[in-house]
Parts: C-alpha cells; sequence; structure tokens
C-alpha cells in the first residue's frame, strides 16, 4: 500500500470532477433524449439512489479501513469469488476511462478541429493521465483540487451570461407524457452517478475517515445540484425538441452567446472539459494500475501505467465507429451496465459483508459517524 495521504475533501473532489465533466459533455444530450423537457424531474428522481451510491461506497471503506476495493471484495467473497468481481470492477473502470476518452476525442473532432484525427487527442490526454499517475495520488488530487476550484467559477459565469437566452415556458406542460420517460431518463443518471465507485480505490488513503458516509452523501447532493442549470439550461434555450437533437448542447449554447463585445465563450467550455475529463482519465488510470497490481501482487502499479494506457486507447477507437456509435451505447446499453456493476454489486458487497460480520480489522477499524 502507497504510504501517502489525502483529506476525504481532495478525494471527494476528484469524485465531483470526474463525474461532471463527463456529465455534461456526454450524458446531458443522453437524458433529453430520454425525458425531453420533463428531464429536471428525472434529476429529483435520481437523488436517492444517487445517495445511496455515496453511502454504500464510503460504508465499504469504513467497515474495511485501509483495504480498496480489491482486498475487501476477497475479505467478503473469498479468494476466487472475490477476484472475479474485482476484475469485473477493473474491467468497468477500463472501459469508464476508454469512453471519457473517446467521448473527449469526438468533442473535439466534431466541434472544434474536425480536420484533426481523433487518435492524436487520445494520445496526447493519456501521456498527460500517465504522467500524472506516475506522480502519484497526492499530486494527482492536488491537481484536481486547482482544477476544480476553476471549473466552477467558470460554470457559474457561464450560466449566468446565458441567463438571458432562457424561456422557462420551454418546460410546459410537465408530465405530458406520463412519468415513463422522466423514469426512463433517470436510469443514465444513476448509471453515471454509479461511477463515484472509483473512490473506492481511494478513500483507502483518506487521512481521516470519520463522517466520510457523511461527506460522501453531501458530496452526492452537491452533484445533482451541479446538474440543475446545464440540464434546464439547454431546454430553457432551444426548447425540448431542438434539444433533443444536439450532441454538444452545453458548448453549443456558450459558442452562441453575444453580450456587446463579449462573444464566442466556446473557449469557456473547451477549457472544462479538457481539463475535466484530463482529471477523470488520471483518476481512472490510477485505478486501474493500482488494482491491477493489487490482484496480481506487483509491487509497483506504476510499470503498468503505460501498457494499460495503450490498452485504453485501442479500446476507445474500437468501442463505436463514430459519435453516433457513442450516444446510442450510453442511451440504450450503458445505463443498465454500469448500474448493475456501480450500484448493484457493491450493494450486494455491502449486504454480504453484515452477514458475514463484515467489521474485521485490516489496520483498525474506524470510528462511527
Amino acid at each position: 500500500m502507497e504510504q501517502i495521504k489525502i483529506t476525504k475533501i481532495q478525494a471527494l473532489m476528484l469524485g465531483i470532477t470526474s463525474i461532471t465533466v463527463t456529465g455534461h459533455l456526454l450524458f446531458i444530450p443522453v437524458i433529453i433524449v430520454h425525458a425531453g423537457r420533463d428531464s429536471w424531474i428525472s434529476l429529483i428522481l435520481a437523488i436517492f439512489p444517487a445517495l445511496l451510491i455515496g453511502f454504500t461506497v464510503a460504508l465499504l471503506s469504513q467497515r474495511y479501513p485501509g483495504a480498496t476495493m480489491v482486498e475487501y471484495c476477497q475479505l467478503i467473497l473469498g479468494k476466487w469469488g472475490g477476484k472475479l468481481v474485482v476484475i469485473i470492477f477493473l474491467f468497468y473502470f477500463l472501459h469508464e476511462a476508454s469512453l471519457s476518452i473517446r467521448g473527449f476525442g469526438e468533442f473535439y473532432t466534431s466541434a472544434v478541429t474536425p480536420r484533426t484525427p481523433i487518435v492524436v487527442f487520445l494520445i496526447a490526454i493519456l501521456i498527460l493521465a500517465g504522467y500524472a499517475v506516475h506522480c502519484g495520488l497526492e499530486v494527482i488530487a492536488r491537481t484536481n483540487q486547482i482544477i476544480l476550484a476553476s471549473l466552477i467559477p467558470v460554470g457559474i459565469l457561464a450560466s449566468i451570461l446565458t441567463h438571458k437566452d432562457k424561456d422557462y415556458r420551454n418546460f410546459l406542460p410537465i408530465l405530458e407524457n406520463s412519468m415513463a420517460p422522466a423514469w426512463d431518463g433517470a436510469l443514465p443518471i444513476i448509471s453515471l452517478y454509479s461511477s463515484i465507485f472509483v473512490l473506492s480505490m481511494v478513500f483507502p488513503y483518506v487521512n481521516d475517515k470519520e463522517q466520510l458516509k457523511r461527506y460522501s452523501i453531501i458530496t452526492m447532493l452537491i452533484l445533482i445540484i451541479m446538474f440543475v442549470g446545464p440540464l434546464t439550461g439547454v431546454i430553457a434555450v432551444y426548447g425540448a425538441e431542438r434539444a433533443q437533437g444536439l450532441y454538444f448542447p452545453t458548448f453549443l449554447i456558450l459558442r452562441d452567446v453575444e453580450i456587446g463585445a463579449l462573444q464566442r465563450l466556446d473557449i469557456l467550455g473547451v477549457l472544462l472539459w479538457s481539463l475535466g475529463s484530463f482529471s477523470k482519465v488520471t483518476l481512472f488510470l490510477y485505478a486501474i494500475a493500482l488494482g491491477t497490481a493489487q490482484l496480481f501482487k506487483i509491487e509497483d502499479y506504476k510499470i503498468l501505467v503505460v501498457p494499460l494506457g495503450a490498452l485504453i486507447s485501442i479500446i476507445s477507437i474500437i468501442n463505436s465507429e463514430d459519435l453516433i456509435g457513442v450516444f446510442r451505447f450510453l442511451k440504450n446499453y450503458y445505463p443498465l451496465y454500469a448500474t448493475t456493476i456501480g450500484l448493484i454489486l457493491p450493494l450486494f458487497l455491502l449486504v454480504i459483508s453484515q452477514f458475514r460480520k463484515a467489521g474485521k480489522k485490516v489496520e483498525g477499524r474506524d470510528k462511527d459517524v
């Protein structure tokens, strides 16, 4: 185990950045396609599952202090059952990272520099992420602090500058097609928030785990709030029908802003998603490398960074033929797949650990919240 420590705020900020950037870039169009003008209701419906996800990952980490997901899975399910579940989680992390860099690359080649081959962006972000992972978790956490501190003001500024173009009558009539579309829109949100389980590879290195469950729940509430503006803003500006045909609607809103001499704020969107994508890919690459090293008893996880980075790039390329294929996967398959692995499977571990008296010590028992 690495002899490093970060704060619980730093750990949870890693989760906020990784979920926010992917959600704003790739998932808002998917949610709107499902729920239309009732997307805000989908966000409300996702609150309880989101809190449950945050509570579960924190409680598992507190029950097994000092143990990563790789270690406590084997304590809960036994050596071979635990290894099987660990492989499933690591594949999930690997696929999540590949989807993130593919979305990042598609964003650049579709909306920013269409003539540049997508592989250029994939390699660039993986080189940066690989270097950050080599520097260690403390560097990753501190870098992400700076990135998130810059992203939030930019996001608030963008929301304020686009307010004059919003027409909230676009949300009427409410529930015109019953609750079914809203429920359909809630599942992609839940699946997106399920990726917070990656923090199971980070929480063992938190220096103070007291009240970790409470902080995790607050984090999930913050994530819900951070989706209100972008999700409702797209519909308020473009209307539900037009918004359903846009691939990067939040970026288009920024591009269309005109306030006197202040025009074309799409550079803010490029900044937001470039920095955020870097943070997410770095976090997941770290989790995959560390988890693989622990699973196969490799002393130094850093020797795995380059081959795993290459594997992520290959998977991202073969995932889909084009941008349409990426969104088709996110719309039709990802919600069920990610929710099963990121929410249902951790809940299963939690229940089994309860029956098997999962309060066994790894490095000592944490205090109750």
